[in-house]
């Protein structure tokens, strides 16, 4: 068995187990995002959601793929993020709308996608969605097509990126879909700004991963 299929096996087994929850999501976390109940993110009646954190194989190392949102007057307006979206009254899980987001998104066929845990659920205010991240793995991905309504571009990002710390900005500068100007915590990958839920859901997911100590 390859390191990256160890690393799966045992991520299957590390998803099973209580998750860190808040302590490693907020790592990434800007200042100013507030902390909020169960019972105070219900009362806000939030949108559901489910996306995908989809690992594969490529090149000899494992990756995880991205959108960028197209331009468009809303919150979220041209960021980085995984596949996903709103659930469909049609989906009988968050499982099921992740995977269909995928389909959709970025062309990946659920039957090629294997789940292999979950991640804590996040609140996004801006949007006022309760988001259920899902944690995939395609042995053998194909390409992929985006989705010309809502996807500007595919980017795929090695896992080992987010695994060295020094690809973190501290405060890196954004410009938020009001005007205004703020410093988060972000990954850098290029010309791309991984910042926000994004940056917050593979906080708590490379806690986990550093957590299994392989080689």
């Amino acid at each position: 068995m390859n390191t990256g299929m160890k690393l799966i096996e045992a991520l299957k087994a590390a998803l099973q187990q209580p998750l860190p929850g808040e302590a490693a999501q907020y790592r990434m976390a800007p200042s100013y995002r507030p902390r909020l109940s169960a019972e105070e993110i219900m009362a806000q009646q939030p949108r559901l959601g489910g996306v995908m954190l989809l690992l594969y194989e490529k090149q000899g190392s494992l990756n995880i793929v991205f959108t960028q949102r197209k331009e468009y007057k809303g919150v979220h307006s041209g960021q980085m993020s995984f596949p996903g979206g709103k659930m469909d009254p049609s989906d009988k899980n968050m499982v099921e709308t992740a995977l269909r987001e995928t389909k959709e998104e970025i062309g990946i066929e659920s039957d090629k996608i294997s789940i292999i845990g979950k991640l804590s659920e996040l609140y996004i205010p801006p949007s006022n969605f309760l988001v259920y991240p899902v944690v995939g793995f395609a042995e053998t991905i194909g390409n992929f097509t985006p989705q010309k309504e809502e996807v500007e571009k595919i980017v795929e990002i090695p896992l080992t990126f987010f695994l060295d710390r020094t690809n973190i900005d501290p405060a890196a500068e954004i410009k938020l879909f009001n005007g205004a100007v703020v410093n988060v915590p972000a990954y850098v990958y290029g010309q791309h700004i991984i910042w926000g839920a994004t940056a917050i859901i593979l906080s708590e997911f490379t806690f986990i991963v550093e957590a299994l100590k392989l080689p």
